[in-house]
C-alpha cells in the first residue's frame, strides 16, 4: 500500500511539473482563482460556525433519578502521573463510587504496579489490563479495554486529564435525561504558562472546543470527538465497529462512522483539564499524528461521502462538514501556496523574474488566507476570553505568536503528516507530558 501511494505521489508531482512547463500561465491563473473560491467558501462556512459557537454550550440539569454506570478507560504508557488521575476520577469527581469503574490499560512496569495496587485497594472499581503482546496504538488499547467495561457509558480519560467535579453528573444527565448517544466535554489546558507554545495551544483549544465545536454541534454539523473527555454509549461503539486500531486520530475516525449511522455528538458544558506539549518537538509529533489521522480518514471516507445515496441521507451540508474537517491539513498547506503566488507576482512586478506569467492579475488571493486566518485568531482570542483566560486586550499581544503558529508550525506538521502517510507504515508517536502535573508529582514524591 505504501508503494502504491508513492507511485501516485510521484505521478501527480510529475504531471503538475509537466503542466507548468507546457502551460505555465493558465496553470498559475487557474490555481490563483481556485484558491480564491476555496478561501471564500471556507471563510463563510467558518464565520457562520463562529457566530453560532459563541452561544453557551449545552448544559444539562444535574438532577438524576438513576445513576447509569460509567466505565472510564485510562490508556497509560510510561505516565508518571497515573496515580493522580486514578485518585481524581475515583475520589474528586462527584458520582457514586459504586456506579463508576476505571479500566486502566497499560504496557509498562510502572503502570502495571500502580494499576494493580489500586485494583486491590478498590476491588471492582479499578480494573487493570496489562498488555504483553499488543499493537502499539491508543485505539488498539481502547478496543482491548472495551471488553472489560461493565458500564452503559464509556468515557475516555487521558492520563493528564483532570475532569471538573461535576463532569460525570452532567454526562449522566445528558444520556439519561436527553437520550444522547455521545457527548464531548470542553478540553482546557492547565499548563498554559509553561511556554509560549502552551499559551497559544491553550488559546487554540479554547477556540476549537468552546467556539468551533460548540458551533458545529448546535448547527448539527459534523462534530469530531476530542480524543479524551468524550463519553459514548457502549452499545453505540459496538454497533459502529469499535475504534480503528490503525487510525492515528481514532476519535475523528469513529465520529465519521457515528454520523454515517445517524448519530450525533453534542458538546457539553463540562471541562477536562489536560496538559499541552511544552516544546516544539513534542508539539510537532502530536500535531503530525493528528493530521495524519485526518488524512487517513479522508482517504477512507471521501469516496463514501460523495456518493449520491450518502449525500441524500446525510444532506449535502453535513457531508461537506465532514470533508471540511478532514481536509484541514490541506488547507494549512494552501496558505503557503497562496503566499508563494504572491511572492512570484512581486518578483515579476519588480522585474526580478523576466517573465509576465501573472501580468494584469492582482495577487489579492494571497490576502484571502491572511484575511480568513483572522477568523481563527479571533476565535482563539474569543474562546480564551469565554474560558476566563484573560481579556481581549491582554490576549491580543500574542497575535505575532498566533501568526507564526498558524502559518509556519501548522504547515510543517501537515507536510510531515503527508510525508509519513506516503512513505511510512503506521506508527504511534507518543506525546510525552512534562508539564506542571508531572513536576508537581515529582515534587510530592521527593518531599
Amino acid at each position: 500500500m505504501v508503494r502504491f501511494k508513492q507511485v501516485i505521489f510521484f505521478t501527480v508531482i510529475s504531471l503538475v511539473i509537466l503542466l507548468l512547463i507546457l502551460y505555465p500561465k493558465p496553470v498559475l491563473i487557474f490555481t490563483a482563482y481556485s484558491l480564491t473560491i476555496i478561501y471564500i467558501l471556507w471563510g463563510i462556512y467558518h464565520l457562520v460556525i463562529l457566530i453560532i459557537g459563541l452561544k453557551k454550550p449545552f448544559n444539562p440539569e444535574t438532577k438524576l433519578r438513576t445513576y447509569p454506570k460509567i466505565s472510564l478507560i485510562i490508556p497509560a504508557r510510561d505516565e508518571p502521573i497515573l496515580q493522580r488521575t486514578i485518585e481524581v476520577c475515583l475520589n474528586n469527581v462527584e458520582y457514586p463510587l459504586d456506579r463508576k469503574e476505571l479500566i486502566v490499560v497499560t504496557e509498562d512496569p510502572v503502570g502495571e504496579r500502580i494499576s494493580t495496587w489500586y485494583s486491590q485497594v478498590y476491588p471492582g472499581r479499578v480494573v487493570p489490563l496489562i498488555r504483553r503482546e499488543y499493537f502499539p496504538t491508543k485505539p488498539s488499547a481502547l478496543n482491548d479495554s472495551l471488553t472489560l467495561c461493565k458500564g452503559e457509558i464509556i468515557g475516555i480519560v487521558d492520563v493528564e486529564d483532570i475532569p471538573d467535579v461535576d463532569t460525570f453528573i452532567k454526562v449522566a444527565s445528558a444520556f439519561e435525561n436527553y437520550n444522547l448517544d455521545s457527548v464531548q466535554a470542553i478540553l482546557r489546558i492547565s499548563n498554559e504558562s509553561d511556554s509560549w507554545i502552551t499559551r497559544i495551544f491553550s488559546m487554540e483549544y479554547a477556540g476549537w472546543f468552546r467556539v468551533m465545536l460548540n458551533g458545529r454541534s448546535k448547527l448539527g454539523f459534523f462534530t469530531p470527538l476530542g480524543g479524551t473527555g468524550n463519553y459514548i454509549r457502549k452499545d453505540a461503539i459496538s454497533e459502529v465497529g469499535r475504534w480503528d486500531p490503525l487510525n492515528l486520530a481514532e476519535d475523528a475516525e469513529i465520529t465519521v462512522r457515528f454520523y454515517l449511522s445517524g448519530r450525533k455528538v453534542v458538546v457539553l458544558d463540562a471541562r477536562h483539564w489536560e496538559e499541552a506539549p511544552v516544546t516544539f518537538k513534542a508539539w510537532l509529533k502530536q500535531r503530525t499524528r493528528w493530521f495524519r489521522g485526518w488524512i487517513q480518514s479522508l482517504e477512507k471516507y471521501f469516496r463514501v461521502l460523495i456518493k449520491p445515496t450518502v449525500i441524500k441521507r446525510l444532506s449535502l451540508i453535513n457531508a461537506l462538514s465532514i470533508i471540511s474537517m478532514l481536509i484541514a491539513p490541506i488547507m494549512v498547506l494552501l496558505n503557503w501556496l497562496a503566499y508563494s503566488l504572491t511572492i512570484y507576482w512581486v518578483l515579476e512586478y519588480f522585474k526580478v523574474i523576466p517573465l509576465n506569467l501573472m501580468e494584469n492579475v492582482f495577487p489579492w488571493w494571497a490576502i484571502l488566507p491572511l484575511a480568513f486566518n483572522v477568523i481563527y485568531y479571533y476565535t482563539w482570542i474569543e474562546g480564551a476570553v469565554l474560558e476566563g483566560m484573560g481579556t481581549a486586550k491582554t490576549l491580543i499581544k500574542y497575535l505575532p505568536h498566533m501568526i507564526f503558529y498558524m502559518n509556519f508550525m501548522m504547515p510543517l506538521a501537515a507536510i510531515r503528516a503527508f510525508y509519513q502517510q506516503i512513505f511510512k507504515d503506521v506508527f504511534w508517536e507518543k506525546t510525552k507530558h512534562v508539564g506542571k502535573g508531572v513536576r508537581w508529582t515529582v515534587i510530592e514524591k521527593t518531599s
